[in-house]
């Protein structure tokens, strides 16, 4: 069983989120096959891109809650960060190139597992929302990958009011690098500008950006804490609970 699906052309992987029933929301399969395409590209010498895309009216509609709350303890008993983050902070650092093709809805942690990537093409049906605070909840894991695109400010905002972007939108806050008529075109062409840039000096670029910009080593747990008190709150649980099954991510 799989919610990814990875094919390989050219330097390029593309891994397609392959859920559309479940809205790709993010689950312990999907966090799993996506480590495994990070694995998969890193592991060959001659991925340079790194593409995901999705199936389905929902690029990936954030962490599916209808099997209660994940689990953050490590045999010893000590806090680890949530298999989400870990995920994202790969997405920023792996040397290949990252790219989020969004063509359909981004909701709650899917705006996050796109602000992650290297570049973010908005196809005409992308949507981005963060839905969090509508169910008592704060995008602990998302936001920092959204404000570093889009500003502090401006993720705040976008947070407070979940805000309904589309790709123009979108691109206006800095969430998107592109929006597009024509994502796959916009893609190809992007792929070929990528060509000329080889992985190790992207690999050198992005471990520099990391130094330039740095982010709180306790970032990543200080996010897991947050996001698990407040899913703890019996008020969310109720807020949570009006939600039909599909609709219950984050």
């Amino acid at each position: 069983m799989t919610a990814v699906t990875l094919t390989r052309a050219r330097g390029v992987i593309r891994a397609r989120l392959e859920d559309p029933d479940r809205r790709n929301a993010i689950t312990a399969l999907l966090l799993d096959n996506l480590h495994a395409a990070l694995d998969a590209a890193e592991a060959d010498p001659g991925c340079r891109v790194l593409v995901l895309c999705a199936s389905g009216d929902d690029f990936c509609a954030g962490t599916d809650l209808s099997d209660g709350v994940p689990d953050t303890r490590h045999a010893t008993g000590a806090m680890e960060e949530l298999p989400y983050w870990r995920l994202l902070e790969r997405l920023t650092r792996t040397p290949v190139v990252t790219i989020a093709v969004v063509d359909g809805r981004a909701s709650a942690g899917g705006v996050g597992l796109a602000a992650a990537c290297d570049l973010v093409i908005a196809g005409p049906g992308a949507r981005f929302r963060l839905t969090e605070a509508l169910v008592g909840l704060v995008p602990a894991m998302a936001l920092p990958f959204v404000a570093r695109r889009t500003g502090e400010q401006r993720a705040f905002t976008a947070t407070l009011l979940a805000e309904d972007l589309d790709a123009a939108a979108a691109l206006a806050a800095g969430l998107a690098d592109e929006a597009t008529i024509d994502a796959e075109g916009a893609l190809r062409r992007t792929l070929v500008h990528l060509s000329r840039v080889d992985r190790n000096t992207t690999g050198a670029l992005k471990e520099y950006r990391a130094r330039l910009f740095p982010r709180d080593t306790h970032l990543g747990l200080d996010a897991t804490r947050t996001f698990l008190d407040r899913l703890a709150d019996p008020a969310v649980h109720r807020l949570i609970g009006r939600l039909a099954t599909p609709e219950r991510a984050a």
